[in-house]
């Protein structure tokens, strides 16, 4: 039997409308895009009128009072949600017969709808029909979808900004801000563990006769080696960064003074065998380490400040003894 046809589900529920003020009321409450009723006694049989095909894109001519007609359509999630819904309502009529479910459209997209119902009863309570109205809100769901795309885009966004700022313009490494933030991290990770926490402050010999010899674009082709050769010869937990100008620092976790003198030398020694001619690069290399013990920890700045600072008296040693040596603190006077 086809849509336009008479069918009895349709004059019953014409006839239920008169003689029942809540039915009216129920069709009266929503704004409807699709009207259905349901013999629970025959469930093959569901009478749809044409609104809800015409919403899915169909030929309500085409389409037969089947549930089987609709339950193709409807994502099969959204089926088993309802149909949970539908049988916790036939059980207890104050559980709301109320979800949104996702149909596909003729056209392959997908259509958003509310679906709601409620069961008619016989008098014993049992339920025989069910009467139930679909709205429209693929709009209000693409506005929600497209929302909430803006939103990760934005964070993403963020997060870009955020690393950005964490790091160089130039060499792409961590920047003197991100050093700060992870040196205090890491001074308290090396007291946790009682661990030896040791700081490299590097320096590019003549970095100025570079500028001033072959241009600021070598000089920034330099700085970008270094970068690159720096991070290609630290351990993965190492941290590096530009320390500004031609002043690099690389982290070293879990390191003693000697374990320490010996990485800053590998590093020197691969820095040195950068080629970039006719520029011949050589560094000189202050080291500071901190000796973790089970004393109360004391301001992690104030410790990273130090740290720096005993660094950087290595490399000023370093260079006052001719430059393109390592030296560590504790082998220079205080």
């Amino acid at each position: 039997m086809k849509k336009n046809d008479c069918h009895y589900l349709k004059e019953e529920l014409y006839s239920l409308v008169s003689q029942e003020p809540g039915i009216f009321e129920f069709l009266q409450s929503g704004s409807l895009d699709g009207l259905w009723y349901w013999d629970l006694e025959a469930p093959e049989n569901e009478w749809m009128n044409s609104r809800f095909w015409e919403l899915l894109g169909y030929d309500p001519n085409t389409k037969e009072h089947l549930a089987q007609e609709w339950q193709d359509l409807i994502n099969p999630d959204d089926l088993q949600r309802a149909l949970h819904n539908f049988y916790a309502h036939c059980g207890d009529p104050t559980h709301p017969y109320d979800q949104i479910v996702r149909y596909r459209h003729a056209n392959g997209s997908t259509v958003w709808v509310r679906c709601r119902g409620v069961a008619i009863r016989d008098q014993s309570g049992k339920p025989i029909r069910m009467l139930g109205a679909h709205n429209d809100i693929t709009e209000l769901k693409q506005a929600e979808l497209l929302l909430k795309q803006q939103a990760e885009e934005l964070q993403k966004m963020q997060e870009k900004l955020k690393a950005l700022a964490l790091r160089d313009g130039l060499t792409g490494l961590y920047n003197r801000r991100a050093l700060q933030d992870h040196l205090e991290w890491s001074i308290k990770n090396s007291h946790r563990r009682v661990e030896h926490l040791s700081v490299a402050l590097i320096d590019l010999d003549h970095f100025k006769q570079i500028n001033d010899s072959s241009g600021h674009q070598m000089g920034d082709k330099v700085l970008q080696a270094t970068a690159k050769t720096l991070n290609a010869n630290v351990r993965q937990n190492d941290f590096v960064a530009r320390y500004g100008g031609e002043e690099f620092i690389v982290l070293f976790p879990n390191t003693n003074i000697e374990e320490s003198i010996i990485a800053a030398e590998r590093l020197r020694s691969s820095l040195a065998e950068i080629d970039l001619n006719p520029i011949n690069i050589t560094t000189s290399i202050g080291i500071s380490t901190y000796l973790s013990g089970h004393e109360s920890i004391t301001d992690p700045t104030e410790i990273s400040t130090d740290l720096i600072a005993s660094a950087d008296r290595a490399l000023y040693a370093a260079k006052h003894l001719g430059r393109n040596r390592t030296i560590h603190v504790k082998h220079i006077s205080l």
